[in-house]
């Protein structure tokens, strides 16, 4: 069993040891049975036989990631402008903390807050977009000549991963 070491180099005197030791087995982490010319003989518990032992947070509930408020919760705004690598869903400007907001995709009052009708996009296209229909709205800023025609596909690509649950957002608690 090691308890680190004494002064430099050197290890730890008996004392120092037998110390450590009474202080382990006080705690009932092991219980010395004797003391010999070789060693000392021990019985180790594992923690969860440690009387008294305090034990960890219980693993929570499993969370329903549809019930979670993705637009109202300030936290939760976060991890979709990380689900969105920092692009704006619609015309993929790079955004940070400061210049984006949350869309819906489908405006309310039809849409709801969950993961799969909230964005990350530029103040630009949010306030472009309205309640329009995001294909309606992707074909119009595609036509603008916002987007080229691979991300025009890519945007529509994107949108039905999203409409079928496909990106998720990150939460700190999930695997």
């Amino acid at each position: 069993m090691a308890f680190g070491v004494g002064k430099v180099r050197t290890a730890p005197s008996a004392h120092v040891i037998y110390e450590k030791l009474k202080s382990l087995e006080s705690k009932g982490c092991i219980k010395v049975l004797s003391s010999e010319r070789l060693g000392t003989r021990l019985i180790i518990f594992a923690p969860r036989e440690f009387p008294g032992l305090v034990s960890g947070p219980s693993p929570q509930e499993s969370i329903d990631l549809e019930e979670i408020d993705f637009f109202g919760v300030t936290e939760n705004r976060r991890l979709i402008l990380e689900r969105e690598e920092n692009r704006c869903f619609y015309c993929l400007a790079k955004l940070d903390m400061n210049n984006y907001v949350i869309e819906h995709v489908v405006s309310r009052p039809m849409g709801n807050n969950s993961y799969r009708n909230v964005v990350a996009a530029c103040r630009q296209r949010n306030n472009r977009k309205n309640s329009m229909l995001v294909e309606d709205y992707l074909r119009m800023i595609y036509r603008e000549g916002l987007l080229n025609a691979d991300e025009f596909k890519g945007r529509q690509a994107h949108l039905e991963q999203l409409s079928a649950g496909e990106l998720k957002p990150q939460l700190l608690s999930n695997s």
